[in-house]
């Protein structure tokens, strides 16, 4: 073969690979939801949660690109996965939709449709403070579908009995108003807690000595994301963007790259996704092996 006939063969391909990449990129992985699965393991999960699955979305930007076929798909995702408890991170609606009724009691309905059966909760984000007129239709939809709304905030999730996990959540850390001592005020030093906070950086602020896990999302893990930075990087992800962290060598953050996009509808290795966590009691003499 020719030189010159191998060039054109050696760009041809990176033309065809590279259109291939685009495509995927803006036409097909906004709308890809994937299915990440993790196992949370410790002595603080009691027996009576083993196995028990929390689920874990954030960032549904809805009103821009995020419509309702997609939020549909993304319904039917959450219920294949038959999770007990369900958890929303925040950013409701994209940051630069206008809002309407119809919107409101679409996103109602459809999140109203997500089973958990022991229990459904949410955050707020920033772009549920917008304005007041947003965090009211965000607050609405929220109760609509019977999600409790942890604002500075902890609950226990129990499965057949007495014994529980302690589940907190904090305002976001950009234009919420955050109360940690508030939100942690109730929790055992025994229990195992698992945190949620819309805005990775957050993390660094919360008692150490009494977090076990750590939920975020707010960055979209960078919606573009190409190694040595991102497209999308918001203040309060600037510590913490994407991936798994470990914070003040104790507890664990895992950042969610959510399930919605803004600014442009584009998405590159940062896929759209829905976590599953099962958690695992661990016996003392597990912990030791």
């Amino acid at each position: 073969m020719k030189l010159v006939q191998k060039v054109i063969l050696v760009l041809a391909l990176l033309i065809s690979i590279t259109g291939a990449l685009l495509y995927d990129a803006f036409y097909a992985a906004p709308s890809r939801f994937s299915v990440r699965h993790e196992t949370l393991s410790s002595i603080y999960i009691p027996e009576q949660l083993d196995n028990i699955n929390i689920l874990f979305f954030t960032d549904l930007d809805y009103g821009t690109f995020m419509d309702e076929s997609r939020l549909n798909k993304l319904v039917d995702t959450i219920n294949s996965l038959s999770p007990d408890v369900v958890i929303f991170g925040g950013d409701l609606f994209d940051k630069d939709a206008t809002v309407t009724d119809d919107m409101v009691h679409t996103v109602s309905e459809a999140f109203h449709s997500i089973t958990a059966p022991l229990g459904k909760f949410a955050v707020f984000g920033d772009f549920d403070y917008a304005d007041d007129n947003r965090n009211t239709q965000v607050q609405t939809v929220l109760w609509n579908a019977d999600f409790e709304i942890l604002e500075n905030k902890s609950v226990l999730i129990r499965n057949t009995g007495s014994q529980s996990i302690a589940l907190v959540g904090i305002d976001n850390g950009v234009n919420g108003t955050q109360d940690i001592d508030a939100a942690y005020a109730s929790v055992s030093r025994t229990a195992y807690v698992l945190t949620v906070c819309h805005t990775p950086d957050s993390a660094d602020d919360v008692p150490s000595d009494i977090t076990k896990y750590f939920l975020a999302g707010h960055s979209l893990g960078g919606q573009v994301y190409y190694g040595f930075g991102a497209m999308y990087t918001p203040p309060m992800a600037e510590e913490y963007l994407r991936g798994k962290h470990t914070v003040k060598n104790s507890f664990t953050i895992d950042i969610s790259s959510g399930v919605g996009t803004t600014g442009e509808d584009v998405r590159f290795l940062s896929n759209a996704e829905v976590v599953l966590y099962r958690l695992q009691h661990k016996t003392v003499t597990d912990s030791t092996n």
